[in-house]
């Protein structure tokens, strides 16, 4: 799990620890692999304590025989379970693939929660809201219908268990209600020294969770020059920011990634995992609310990490970048803003990445004129919970007046963290 989301390693450690998961023979734990019903189940109930022995065939295609079979049939007995209905026979499918709403309702029941379930195609909202009020994960992290993993069926039964037994409010980061320190701004990251620069949330405290932006630089900029003309730094005071430092090569310009990388193992997603991790950890971070900015190179960056950090990134918001990845690990918020006569960013993966957006949050076509008119912004329609704003501005000159669509746009901070703060 060594290229997982941290939060996903610490809860897999945490249930391996209690004795509720283990890996494969070969040693692994295949986190990306997809779960099952019955593997599932087993989960739920190794994380509370073992199954009742099997005293009845509880379903047609559930062997008494089988190892899955204990904790069917008290899942059945406990009415967290109904199967279906196939003629006269009850099946459970043990073997099917268990989607998150499936999976949210196994939880909520078998921590002794009393809902009433709901009816037609959103049968499974009382469950997401029991999940929501009790911000044991957020609603938009996922998309009910999405197959689970087996790091993200790990992190859920986690959440509730520490969340049960511990008293743990997921959302709220280790460093809430502890005596404050200031954060590393270097941190080791792969065998090398990595820096940042960090503004601090005006009046943050270690009992009110403040949001946190992590924003990149391009190729030919530092990141204490984007700090400088993001204008961030003024629109965001009430957010931690972080400006991570890209690895600068021998002709001068700065990467995010080295030569040959797969599109889902960037090198510099540790880096930005190694940021977060230690913000959350020496300050009061709303781990709901962590966002991520970029600009040209930055903002190709940006995207991907939103991407490959799907469920933890809250929403991106760029100007001038594409992406080189197209199967997202779960849902993100996207203001994405390109002038369509911007030769180093052409319009053509602004609008693939749009797309690519509009999948994943489960978005429709249509749209509505949004903020800021200046950017020339439509926002789609029907996203669950995560919206898709697409700005294909037609500003082309900077701030000398040069011709240069490439630019960072004048209000595009204020733009970025109204974008944001309506999420």
């Amino acid at each position: 799990m060594a290229k997982s989301w941290y939060g996903y390693q610490e809860s897999v450690t945490y249930l391996k620890d209690k004795g509720s998961i283990g890996g494969y023979p070969d040693g692994l734990f295949h986190p990306r692999e997809t779960v099952n019903r019955a593997e599932f189940l087993k989960l739920v109930f190794r994380s509370k304590g073992a199954a009742e022995p099997v005293t009845e065939n509880c379903f047609a295609d559930v062997p008494a025989d089988a190892w899955y079979a204990p904790f069917v049939c008290a899942a059945k007995r406990r009415g967290m379970v109904s199967g279906y209905k196939v003629g006269s026979r009850a099946l459970f499918r043990p073997e099917q693939p268990i989607i998150f709403a499936e999976a949210i309702k196994m939880a909520v029941l078998a921590y002794g929660n009393a809902v009433t379930e709901g009816r037609g195609e959103e049968w499974y909202k009382p469950y997401v809201d029991v999940l929501d009020s009790r911000k044991i994960l957020a609603s938009w992290s996922y998309v009910p219908w999405d197959p689970i993993t087996r790091e993200r069926a790990a992190d859920l039964i986690a959440r509730f268990v520490r969340h049960d037994e511990d008293r743990v409010i997921p959302n709220l980061s280790p460093g809430c209600g502890k005596t404050e320190r200031s954060p590393s701004l270097v941190l080791s990251v792969g065998g090398r020294e990595r820096t940042y620069l960090l503004t601090q949330a005006r009046n943050a405290s270690a009992g009110t969770p403040s949001p946190l932006i992590v924003a990149f630089h391009g190729r030919t900029n530092s990141n204490a020059q984007v700090r400088e003309y993001f204008g961030l730094d003024r629109a965001a005071s009430a957010y931690f920011i972080a400006y991570p430092d890209g690895v600068l090569s021998g002709n001068g310009s700065y990467s995010w990634s080295d030569p040959g990388d797969p599109a889902q193992e960037l090198r510099d997603f540790a880096e930005f995992d190694a940021i977060v991790r230690e913000i959350a950890e020496s300050a009061c971070i709303d781990m709901d609310r962590i966002f991520v900015v970029g600009h040209s190179l930055g903002a190709w960056f940006a995207n991907a990490v939103a991407c490959a950090r799907g469920g933890i990134v809250r929403g991106s918001a760029t100007v001038g970048g594409s992406t080189t990845m197209q199967n997202c690990t779960g849902p993100s918020a996207a203001m994405i803003i390109n002038n369509p006569k911007d030769a180093l960013s052409s319009q053509v993966t602004a609008e693939a990445m749009r797309d690519i957006r509009l999948e994943e949050n489960a978005c429709t076509t249509t749209t509505r004129r949004a903020d800021p008119a200046s950017l020339s912004c439509v926002q789609y329609a029907g996203c669950i919970r995560d919206p898709v704003v697409f700005c294909p501005h037609t500003i082309d000159t900077d701030h000398r007046g040069a011709y240069y669509p490439h630019v960072w746009p004048p209000g595009t901070a204020e733009a970025m963290v109204k974008f944001f703060g309506g999420l």
